[in-house]
């Protein structure tokens, strides 16, 4: 069979020619592909590839740094991040100061686009993208954003420096400053960066502070044992009591003195789902403390407060402390209202230590006195004609500020402060009764 096909084609020129054709098709072909066939060989042989995701801390800090190099200033397609108060590093700039005197700082930071940059004596080639992530609805979902740098395999050596120089001329940059993040889609995004608040500033009664110090130490230190008694290693708080009187101040200094950040998540969200909470929970960044702000807006007892609420009771006190819970989480709750909470919300394990923080006592106002003015003679004088726990201790500080350095205007006009004490807000009674 094979000498007669062969004896065939032999003596056929339209075979021949066809023959022919197909094996100078085949080799034009092969001879077209052979350039990036090479190519690719050569770069999987040759080079390393460090692909950095949006999500990662280090995509921050290393597209930061991209966009500060010379080369940086060639990337056509940019995104802008304002910033009040804070130079990150990377390509700033400070168009002026705002009304409350806050620097308006604007940073660029590259989308897409390629370039290569010069490190330490090694080419790098630098690929930022983006790609739009939409649902079944096509309705947008957010972006996907990747960098991806390239170079040859002998700069693996310089990748930690590289790594080490981006985080310092960034984030770095600015220790002791408390990070403030809040959730955008199912991840979290740095919202400010601001100096931490000393702890010794809030005045509180008795040893409160001192106490939720020491828990918060011997927490961070006690890891070992909770693994050891096969207990959750989650420590939950609830701050309740009047409005103006230092929920979130206390949590935002505590967080500034251990060098943690706070993450701010807003329950009554109309696009918080059940699944969406799980997420954010399972993205928190190390080393942060979840601050949940007044969760009485959100349900009563097990209720929701509004048809627009798409939380349910069960998914926050699974988020809170179920199977999938994260180990090694800080949550803080607050509420002006403890008995609109469903104890099941606020049991041991959820919130292992409620705290009252109240209107002002005697101590809280003599103390703030003397932080205002600290040589000042008379001040007992004055805290002994006001009501224990009739002012907040936002009212008292209001009144203070709006007196500053003018002792003589808080003895004038002390009498009036007093008598806000005895008489109830009309607007909150207002609002108490609608």
């Amino acid at each position: 069979m094979l000498h007669s096909a062969f004896a065939g084609l032999m003596h056929n020129d339209f075979a021949q020619g066809g023959l022919l054709l197909a094996v100078l098709g085949a080799g034009t072909a092969y001879l077209r592909h052979l350039p990036s066939s090479l190519l690719a060989r050569l770069k999987d042989r040759f080079t390393l590839t460090l692909e950095v995701r949006g999500e990662d801390q280090a995509y921050f800090w290393l597209t930061a740094w991209l966009s500060g190099q010379p080369q940086g200033r060639n990337l056509r397609h940019l995104g802008l991040v304002t910033r009040y108060n804070e130079q990150a590093g990377g390509h700033s700039v400070c168009v002026g100061v705002d009304s409350d005197g806050d620097e308006i700082t604007l940073r660029l930071i590259p989308l897409s686009g390629t370039i290569v940059v010069r490190y330490r004596g090694h080419w790098i080639l630098a690929r930022p993208s983006r790609e739009k992530q939409t649902g079944s609805d096509q309705r947008l979902l957010g972006y996907t954003q990747t960098l991806t740098l390239r170079m040859l395999f002998p700069a693996r050596a310089v990748l930690s420096e590289l790594l080490s120089d981006a985080y310092a001329a960034t984030a770095g940059a600015h220790s002791g400053k408390l990070e403030i993040h809040v959730p955008q889609y199912n991840d979290w995004i740095m919202a400010e960066r601001r100096s931490a608040r000393p702890l010794g500033s809030l005045v509180y009664d008795g040893d409160l502070l001192e106490e939720l110090r020491a828990d918060l130490q011997a927490f961070a230190s006690d890891k070992t044992w909770y693994a050891e008694m096969g207990i959750p290693y989650r420590r939950g708080y609830l701050l309740h009591g009047p409005p103006g009187n230092g929920k979130s101040s206390l949590v935002a200094a505590l967080a500034g003195e251990a060098g943690l950040n706070v993450c701010v998540l807003n329950l009554a969200t109309p696009e918080l789902s059940d699944e969406r909470l799980s997420a954010l929970l399972a993205n928190l960044p190390r080393r942060s403390i979840l601050l949940l702000e007044d969760i009485d807006a959100v349900f009563k007892g097990r209720e929701p407060r509004s048809t627009g609420v798409r939380l349910s009771f069960n998914g926050l006190l699974n988020a809170l402390d179920g199977v999938a819970a994260g180990e090694g989480r800080l949550t803080f709750m607050t509420t002006n209202h403890l008995g609109d909470l469903d104890p099941a919300l606020i049991r041991p394990g959820r919130a292992d230590r409620h705290l009252y923080l109240g209107n002002a006592s005697t101590e809280q106002i003599a103390g703030m006195l003397h932080r205002f003015f600290p040589t000042a003679e008379g001040t007992a004088a004055l805290t002994a004609q006001v009501n224990p726990h009739s002012l907040s201790m936002a009212r008292v500080q209001e009144f203070l500020i709006a007196r500053r350095g003018d002792w003589h205007s808080v003895q004038r006009d002390w009498s009036e402060l007093c008598r806000e004490g005895e008489v109830p807000c009309p607007t909150r009674l207002r609002l108490q009764t609608a």
